[in-house]
Parts: C-alpha cells; structure tokens; sequence
C-alpha cells in the first residue's frame, strides 16, 4: 500500500517532468522560429543589398546602347555585352537566394521582362548597324527610357515584397510564440487542476475525515468509525482512536474516583455533624452546670472549636453536593447589613481568643442584593473563618459592602495576615490544598476557598483576591442589586 509521502513524491515527480518537458518544448520551438526568423531576414537582407547594384547594372546596359546609338563605336557594344552577361549572372544569384514563392514568380518574371527589353533592344541596335537609323531618330531613342524605368520599378516592387515577406515571418514567429505561451498555459492550468484535485483526494479530503471524527467525538464516547483512511492519515487516526481509548479509560477512573470522594465527604461530613451535635449539647451542659468564672475560657474555647468544626464538616458536605450537581442557589431579596453582622456575631470568639480588632463596615444606604441567602453567608462565613485562622494575634479583621458605580454591590473580607504568593493564588482555590504557612498556623481541610467560589460563580460573581505575602489579604465578590419585577396591570 502507497504512503502518503510516496503519493505525494509521485505527484510532484509527474509535475516536475511535465513541468521540464513544456519548458523544453517551449525552448525549441522558440529556438527554432527565432532561427528561421533569423535566416529569413538574412537572406532578404542579402537580396535587398544586391538590388542597388543589379538596377545599376541594368541602366549600365542601357547607357552603353545609348551611347553606340550615338557614337557607333563597337567598344559600347563590347561594354554592353559584359554587363548583360554580369546582370544574368547576379539574376541567377540572387534567384538561388530565394525561398518564398511569391518572390520566385516575381523575380522570374523580372528576368523575362528583361529578356523582352534586350530584344527590343538588340533590334533598334541591328537596325542602326545596317543604317536604317538616322542620328536623330538614335537620340530620340535614346532619350525614351519607358522600359528601363519600367523595368527598374518592378525591381523595386521586388524590393517591396522582400520587406513584406521578413514583416510576415516576423508576425509568423509572434504567432507561433503566442500560440506556445497560450498552449502552456492551458497545459498548465489543466495541470494546476489536476494537482489541485490529487491534493484534495490524498491529503485534504482524508484530513477532513479526520477533523469530523475529532468533531464527532467527545469523552467517554468511542472513536467514531469512518472506514478506512490511506498512509500516515490512517495511522494517525488509529493513533487518535488510541489515544481516545486511553482518555476514557481515564475519564472512567477519576468518575468513578470523584463519585467515591463524594460519598465518603458525605458521609464523612454526616457522621462530623451527628458528633458535633452530641458534643455541642455536651458542652451546653455543660457551661450550665460549670458556669464559674474559672470555666468560662475553657467554655469559650470548646465553642470556638466546635464551631471551627461544624463549618468544616458544612463545607465539605457542601462541596461534595457541589461537585455531584445536588446543590441548587435560589436568588431572592438579600439585605446584607444583618447578613454581614450574624456572619461576625457567630464567628466573633474566633477572634476574640487571638485579641483580633474586628471591624463591620456596611453603610446605612446600602440597597438590597439578588442572591441566595443561605448560600452566600456560608461564603461570608468561609471568608471570615480563613480571615481569623491565619491572622496573627493582635490583628485586624474587617467585613463590609460597597456600592460600586455600575450599581452592583461589592462585598470583601480583609485581614492583616499571612497573605498568600502569586504562585499559589490559583492553587488554594482548586480545593483540598493550603500553604505550607497555612498549614503551620492552623488547621483545616482546605476546602472553604473552592466552595465560595463554586458558589459565587453559581451567582455569576467571581471571587477575586488582592493579597501579598506578610501584608494580609482581601477577598471580594459583586453582587446585583435586587430589582422588583414590575407589577402588570388589566387593561380597563
């Protein structure tokens, strides 16, 4: 079976030889109109420099008869005799030069007109070597030169044909280029088409087939069949078919990983709860039957934990119904001043045991938010809880809101802690991590990030962190303001 690459080796081996071979005829048949182009303005030149010298011969012919008309001197006679002989002999001449027909059929017609104008002649000389012409009647002939002139026109007529004859061959040979060029570059076009579809069926078309099989398929899907594909393609489609096999099996793997994690957080976080509750009734007891001023911090100190607790329980419960798609936010009518304030209230003996200053900010024109109450204090309370956890004591903890100017309202939780890198900014929002700080200063699953945001963007609304390393840090997320539906009325 043919491979790809040899495919296309062929294909541009066949369009390098044709390419080579209508080059190479292009070549010599330019080489060989130029050469006749060349040899035909040679021979016309030739012809028409001859031309001047064989009109002088002729009025030579008729000068020498005029003159022994006049002189009856033999010697003109003798002179008349050598220049026939020599006109005859560059007639024969230029004759053997000539290829085209029209020029032969004129040039032989020359020679006879001449023959007739010798005849002509060597009867008035006859005539006037008998004595039958007075020297009046010699001079007036003389002085009649109709047929020389005559006879010397149609030479120059010949000349004519000559130029007309080297202008046909030179628009011969610019037709025969034009008719080159136009018959390459039908060729190649053709060829171009021709490329154009081996390229289509051996590469294109077969990488389309692959793209729609990409397209068609998604994970946990098999690789979608399309039949057979020739060369590299089909081995990379069988590559990708592989590859796929591969990407399900491990999609089946974390699925089913994920939905033990869930099941465990559950029922972990349950069996968290059902404890805490015992130990909260516990501590309740407690504080009513030890309420001495002695007790009272180790009171305060059994409460913070528990709470510490139940909110990590609440969390990860939390986050497992998030990640299984169990956990559904209604918005409603929100006002955020007594939502801000119970969030402090219930988490404040977290701060006072490190003498944290705690700060609530929430101005008295605040208008009312659109979000899920519930879910958004849980937020407001994993905000808080981190703030207190990695604040160091005699710090500083504020929770407030703002309206900001395109109307919505900003909520934020700023502490004085240990910050948080660049590098881990992502990091402690993707769940189960903490800092290498963060777990030195306190405890934790690393979770209360990764459920706020999973909620706010349940909202709409990211959760955004401005925070360097030793300078605390502070978290922020918008919220709509709420706006009533309007009321429709009857038409009366």
């Amino acid at each position: 079976m043919r491979t790809l690459r040899t495919r296309l080796t062929l294909l541009l081996g066949t369009v390098l030889c044709v390419s080579t071979g209508l080059s190479f005829v292009a070549y010599l048949t330019g080489s060989r109109e130029q050469d006749r182009l060349e040899q035909a303005f040679a021979e016309q030149l030739s012809v028409l420099t001859d031309l001047p010298a064989q009109r002088a011969r002729l009025r030579q012919i008729d000068l020498d008869a005029d003159n022994y008309l006049l002189t009856r001197k033999e010697d003109w006679l003798n002179r008349r005799k050598t220049a026939v002989a020599d006109f005859w002999r560059s007639h024969a001449n230029l004759g053997g030069r000539l290829h085209h027909n029209t020029q032969l059929r004129e040039w032989t017609e020359v020679g006879v007109a001449f023959k007739d104008y010798l005849a002509a002649q060597d009867a008035v000389i006859l005539r006037a070597r008998g004595g039958g012409m007075t020297r009046v009647e010699a001079m007036r002939m003389a002085l009649a030169r109709d047929k020389v002139d005559d006879l010397i026109e149609r030479m120059s007529r010949f000349g004519v044909l000559g130029y007309q004859r080297l202008d046909e061959r030179r628009r011969a040979a610019r037709d025969a280029t034009f008719a080159t060029f136009a018959l390459l570059l039908a060729i190649g076009l053709l060829g171009a088409v021709a490329v154009s579809v081996a390229t289509s069926r051996i590469i294109v078309t077969p990488i389309l087939r692959v793209r729609d099989q990409a397209a068609g398929w998604s994970l946990g899907r098999p690789w979608p069949e399309t039949g057979p594909l020739p060369g590299e393609i089909g081995e990379l489609t069988r590559a990708m078919g592989a590859m796929a096999t591969k990407l399900n099996e491990q999609f089946e793997r974390e699925h089913h990983a994920s939905e033990l994690k869930s099941q465990l957080v559950a029922g972990v976080s349950h069996e968290f709860n059902n404890a805490l509750a015992v130990i909260h009734t516990a501590s309740a007891l407690l504080r009513e039957t030890e309420n001495s001023d002695a007790a009272a911090p180790w009171h305060d100190m059994l409460a913070a934990n528990i709470r510490a607790l139940s909110a990590m329980a609440t969390n990860l419960l939390n986050l497992g119904r998030l990640e299984s798609g169990k956990f559904h936010v209604e918005a409603r009518r929100v006002e955020l001043s007594p939502l801000l304030a119970g969030a402090l209230e219930r988490l404040a003996i977290l701060g006072r045991r490190k003498r944290l200053a705690m700060t609530l900010d929430v101005p008295a024109d605040l208008p009312p938010v659109s979000a899920d109450p519930d879910a958004i204090s849980l937020v407001v309370a994993n905000l808080l809880t981190n703030a207190f956890k990695y604040t160091q004591e005699g710090g500083a903890v504020a929770v407030g809101a703002a309206r900001r100017a395109d109307g919505a309202v900003e909520v934020y939780v700023r502490d004085t802690g240990i910050g948080v890198a660049p590098e881990e900014r992502e990091k402690i929002f993707g769940g189960y991590y903490r800092t290498e700080r963060g777990k030195r200063e306190a405890k934790g699953f690393g979770v209360g990030l990764a459920l706020s945001r999973m909620i706010l963007e349940a909202h709409g609304a990211p959760l955004e962190l401005d925070s360097a390393v030793g300078r605390g840090s502070r978290f922020s997320f918008a919220l709509p303001s709420f706006r009533e539906a309007p009321v429709e009325t009857a038409a009366t």
